[in-house]
């Protein structure tokens, strides 16, 4: 999950906010960690309410130089105090004073609870008797060079073919709302499904069909389970299952599938599901 950060804001109710949800959106990034303000004796506590069903890290960064100042890990469907002050002036000038100099963001995921398990093999996401092209793979010159893709890999699926559960896990978000794909611009308009594993790692399926979803966020699913069909949404010029396997900080981890052991899976060449 890519790191967030946001403008909050003080209000009357005492309460932090990310900003306003758009127009007929299912889904905000407020809806998964709220961030409130809470009086406490003497002090003014900056607080963080974990809705999801997966831990988060929760970075503070110093607004001017981007430094990162400190983290914490908060579990998920818990509460954790972010940063607390001495309440010696206004909340409003307080939660100013923070607004002005710090930001505030998260990834899924802590460094403590995730420990990959680099012997696992991966079932190939697709159907099984079928082969299927890889476009990109580790390290592709497209869009897989950085940190968070590294280790990608883009099979070449058309829209409403169906996708498999590389490994089994439970669901922890599922987008399955956008109808559109096109340039950068769109590169937070694509549906997916991410799956958290036993040893704390996640899997992203992205670029689904529209409501191409066959689970839903609380499902705990099983290895070569049917969970949903490719689609051309998001930040792409084509139809394609986007498939990466990331630790703490969305960093991606290579990944290796059953009937291919240890080996990359090369650009251009087919592969089917070997049991």
């Amino acid at each position: 999950m890519k790191l967030l950060y946001y403008v909050i804001i003080f209000t009357l109710i005492s309460k932090f906010s990310f900003g306003q949800k758009a127009k007929n959106q299912p889904f905000s990034y407020d809806d998964e960690i709220e961030f409130y303000w809470k009086t406490e004796g003497d002090s003014l506590k900056l607080k963080a309410k974990n809705k999801l069903l997966i831990a988060t890290e929760i970075i503070i960064r110093d607004r001017k130089t981007n430094n990162e100042l400190f983290s914490k890990l908060l579990k998920a469907q818990d509460s954790i105090v972010v940063i607390s002050y001495e309440l010696n002036t206004s909340d409003t000038v307080i939660a100013k004073r923070f607004n002005d100099s710090l930001k505030v963001g998260y990834y899924y995921g802590h460094k403590s609870l995730i420990n990959p398990d680099t012997s696992y093999q991966y079932r190939l996401p697709f159907q099984e008797g079928k082969k299927y092209s890889v476009s990109q793979s580790f390290g592709g010159k497209s869009s897989h060079s950085k940190p968070t893709s590294l280790f990608a890999i883009d099979f070449q699926m058309d829209i409403g073919e169906p996708v498999y559960a590389a490994r089994e896990g439970l669901v922890v978000q599922v987008i399955d709302w956008f109808n559109l794909h096109g340039d950068k611009s769109f590169v937070k308009k694509a549906n997916r499904i991410v799956v958290l594993h036993d040893d704390g790692t996640m899997a992203s399926y992205v670029h689904l069909d529209y409501k191409g979803s066959f689970v839903k966020i609380g499902d705990r699913i099983v290895k070569g389970q049917k969970i949903g069909v490719s689609g051309l949404t998001g930040f792409t010029s084509g139809p394609h299952l986007h498939f990466v396997v990331r630790k703490e900080r969305d960093l991606a981890i290579p990944i290796y599938f059953e009937g291919y052991p240890n080996k990359e899976l090369k650009k251009r060449k087919r592969y089917k599901v070997k049991n």
